[in-house]
């Protein structure tokens, strides 16, 4: 849990993601357009493209690392970007401000959650305001479907078996699971909070499924807390909340299902939790002003590139 290197990938990176073979590590940067890729073995960079739409966001790769989504937030469109080519070869156009994104286990479908408003020029506009999750069908890149979620969606994540789909929304401290094969809100479900907590506004923007498929843990901004939910359950039931650091806005697993981390982006911190035991073990400070984001965890090869 200790700050080992750092890599200069470009300005305000947001988005990151690897392949199965984790031999690779893309991260999208806001600032540039960009899209760098990183050698996880050396901890060096090995190529930069900045070809893509306005303010890229949390991109998503299939697992055999040849098809990369990038939500071109100020754009309004998710690009479709072929590895292997090293070019875009698909948009697709959505409502709202393109955000979030995450792929089923068998590759054949990608699922998009744009913000609510679009933005345009720096400024919200609210004529596209988006309220749905989006089907993609990866060989084609077209949307076959959506999910309507009542308001508009933020951080996504996909049960282990690739049925449900955990969804926080705008307005809903908590988050929504969808019926992937049925297209349809299955369970609206809500945090353990006092009626003293109700009283302070916040938001649920961070949502992560352990490796086991059998726990959902969903972060919630303004009271500094995880709420951690058995997802074995219909519908799912809280079982603990979790304090973090300041305002934690997203979170990830490591791959033995054993530690989460979370980004505290007002403290510049990463809580580290014991999974099992439901307990902050350490705390990484990444630097005043960081304002850590996304996050992931590699079981990084021994071979190099």
């Amino acid at each position: 849990n200790e700050i080992l290197k750092r890599i200069k990938v470009g300005l305000e990176p947001h988005g990151i993601a690897a392949p199965a073979s984790q031999r690779l590590l893309y991260v999208a940067t806001e600032g540039d357009r960009g899209l760098t890729l990183v050698d996880p073995v050396k901890d060096e960079v090995v190529k930069k493209f900045n070809i893509f739409g306005e303010r890229p966001n949390e991109i998503e790769i299939t697992s055999d690392g040849r098809l990369l989504y990038m939500p071109a937030r100020a754009t309004g469109f998710y690009e479709v970007f072929d590895t292997e080519q090293e070019k875009i070869i698909a948009r697709i156009p959505v409502d709202g401000g393109p955000h979030n994104a995450v792929v089923s286990p068998d590759d054949r479908t990608m699922y998009l959650s744009p913000l609510g408003p679009a933005i345009r020029d720096g400024k919200e506009r609210r004529e596209r305001l988006n309220r749905k999750v989006y089907i993609v069908d990866t060989s084609t890149h077209q949307t076959v479907a959506t999910i309507d979620t009542t308001h508009p969606p933020r951080p996504i994540a996909l049960g282990r078996d690739g049925k449900r789909l955990y969804v926080n929304t705008d307005e809903l401290m908590g988050f929504l699971v969808l019926d992937l094969p049925n297209r349809k809100v299955l369970h609206r479900v809500t945090y353990d909070l006092s009626e003293e907590e109700k009283k302070l506004r916040s938001r649920s923007h961070g949502i992560g499924v352990t490796p086991d498929g059998k726990e959902v843990w969903s972060t919630d901004t303004h009271h500094s807390l995880v709420h951690v939910f058995d997802v074995t359950k219909d519908p799912p039931r809280q079982i603990a909340r979790l304090k973090t650091g300041e305002f934690p806005l997203w979170l990830t697993f490591s791959p033995d299902g054993k530690r989460c981390y979370v980004a505290n982006t007002s403290d510049d911190t990463v809580s580290v939790f014991d999974v099992a035991a439901k307990k902050e073990v350490a705390r990484i400070h990444v630097g005043k002003g960081k304002s850590p984001k996304r996050m992931l965890v590699l079981n990084v090869p021994v071979e190099t590139l």
